[in-house]
């Protein structure tokens, strides 16, 4: 599974260097895919979504033919499929300087993220882990636009148990391998998600994933 993160992590490399204003969703992809496959992947562990402006509202906006442009944001989420493991991340970019309202948003997004993952040790409810999220995200105002859970397991499939959600019924043990990924979409305007994949700890936990956080600006 860390081989698939780290091929993973070279297709996020091809990202940043492939969105531009004028190129298309599904070339951003299609240059993800050889990527992956190129460093030892059997391929992505799920159709790869890339959702720019408007489209970045969709929670699963898989790549289509629409041109990326300046002051969009851009949701990518992928991962590798290696030797039967997945992985799974999601990156936000801003093509250019995006507006303060995105920024705002993004802000948002990444402090909630980072809450639920200083939550994570042996012993806490995933439904605890997802309540970090999402009570973060309700109390700035912006609740009713985070309309999933806040993570799942991954492995052999891309998705498994546990799922870290209000309904999540599982306790957190050593050795448990899951997504978090809290999201904010505003319909017709622009969506931000961040996720990162969580290896449980005999006392806390390691970030598997490897790209930074902050709200990379491509030119």
């Amino acid at each position: 599974m860390r081989e698939a993160i780290r091929i993973a992590s070279l297709g996020f490399q091809e990202a940043r260097s492939a969105i531009k204003p004028g190129v298309t969703e599904v070339e951003v992809a299609h240059r993800i895919e050889s990527v992956l496959r190129e460093n030892g992947a059997t391929g992505p562990s799920f159709d790869i979504i890339v959702a720019s402006g408007a489209r970045g509202a969709l929670p699963h906006g898989i790549a289509t033919g629409k041109k990326i442009k300046t002051g969009e944001l851009v949701i990518v989420d992928m991962g590798a499929l290696y030797k039967g493991y997945s992985s799974d991340e999601t990156r936000t970019y801003a093509v250019g300087r995006a507006s303060k309202k995105a920024r705002e948003v993004y802000g948002i997004v990444k402090d909630a993220h980072d809450r639920a993952i200083e939550s994570v040790r042996p012993g806490v409810k995933v439904s605890d882990i997802d309540k970090a999220a999402r009570d973060y995200i309700k109390d700035a105002g912006f609740g009713e636009f985070f309309g999933h859970g806040t993570g799942h397991g991954v492995g052999l499939n891309i998705h498994e148990a546990p799922s870290v959600s209000p309904a999540g019924r599982e306790t957190l043990s050593e050795g448990m391998i899951f997504t978090v990924e809290p999201g904010i979409y505003l319909e017709g305007e622009f969506g931000v998600r961040i996720e990162d994949m969580i290896l449980v700890t005999v006392d806390g936990f390691v970030v598997l994933t490897r790209s930074g956080r902050d709200l990379e600006v491509l030119l």
